[in-house]
C-alpha cells in the first residue's frame, strides 16, 4: 500500500497526539533568551547519545548554576566537561558548547528577532546539520526539517527513501511535500522520534505499529 509524507504525519499525529517539543525547564519558558540557550545546549549535548543522558547533563548545569551563556563562555573547559559528563563525549561537547555560545553571544542571537544564518552555524567546529537545524527550528522557528537517524530509518522502511541520500536531499523530499510551517515541522520531527523509539527501532517492533500496513517490514512480520 502506498503512503505519502502528509499521510504519515497525520497517522502519527492521530496515534500519539501533540508532543510539545522542544522540552525546556519550566522557568525558561517565559524568556526568549533562556529558551534559545537551553535548546542550543540540548541540541549540542544530544549528539551521539540518548535524550535521557542529555536531561541529566542539563539538570546538572542548572543545579550548578551554569545554565547561563555568560558563565559557559567564562568557565574553564575542563570544569564544563565534568558538569556534562553524563552526555558522553563530554570533552568535545564542552568545547563545542563554548564555541557555539560565544558565536551566539557575540551575534546577539539570544535576543528576540535576531536569527543566525545556517551557513554561519555550520562553519562552527563540531556543529553539524542536524544540530544546526534543531537549533534553527526549535529555538528560532526557522522552517527547516531536522533529519536524524529515526527519520532515515522510518522513511527508508516505508520506501520513500532508497537509503544513502544526502541530508539536504532527505529534507527536500519532506519539505517539498508539505506547506512551509515550522510548527508542523516541529511536531512532525517529534512524532518521528517518538515512533522511532517505540516501534521503528533497529530491531523493529511491528506489532501495533500504525504504519505497519505501509511498511515492507511490517507486512512480512505477521
Amino acid at each position: 500500500m502506498n503512503c505519502n509524507i502528509l499521510l504519515i504525519y497525520k497517522t502519527l499525529l492521530d496515534e500519539y497526539g501533540p508532543q510539545g517539543w522542544w522540552p525546556v525547564r519550566r522557568d525558561a519558558k517565559s524568556c526568549v533568551s533562556a529558551i534559545r540557550f537551553e535548546i542550543a545546549v540540548g541540541a549540542t549535548l544530544t549528539q551521539n547519545t540518548a535524550w535521557t543522558n542529555v536531561e541529566k547533563a542539563v539538570d546538572n548545569l542548572i543545579i550548578l548554576g551554569l545554565m547561563d551563556p555568560k558563565i559557559i563562555m567564562d568557565i574553564d573547559q575542563d570544569d564544563l566537561a565534568k558538569a556534562i559528563r553524563s552526555s558522553g563525549y563530554y570533552n568535545q561537547k564542552a568545547k563545542k558548547l563554548k564555541i557555539l555560545t560565544r558565536f551566539l553571544m557575540e551575534g546577539n542571537f539570544f535576543q528576540s528577532g535576531n536569527i543566525p544564518a545556517r551557513d554561519d552555524l555550520l562553519k562552527l567546529w563540531g556543529i553539524g546539520e542536524e544540530t544546526v537545524d534543531s537549533i534553527l527550528l526549535y529555538a528560532y522557528g526557522v522552517p527547516v526539517f531536522v533529519i536524524d537517524a529515526y527519520t532515515r530509518r522510518i522513511f527508508e522502511r516505508l520506501g520513500i527513501l532508497n537509503g544513502g541520500e544526502q541530508y539536504k536531499v532527505i529534507a527536500g523530499v519532506i519539505t517539498d511535500s508539505m506547506e512551509e510551517d515550522p510548527d508542523v515541522y516541529k511536531e512532525y520531527h517529534a512524532l518521528v522520534v517518538r515512533h522511532g523509539k517505540e516501534h521503528c527501532r533497529k530491531e523493529p517492533v511491528c506489532n501495533s505499529c500504525v504504519l505497519k500496513k505501509y511498511c515492507k517490514l511490517g507486512l512480512s512480520t505477521d
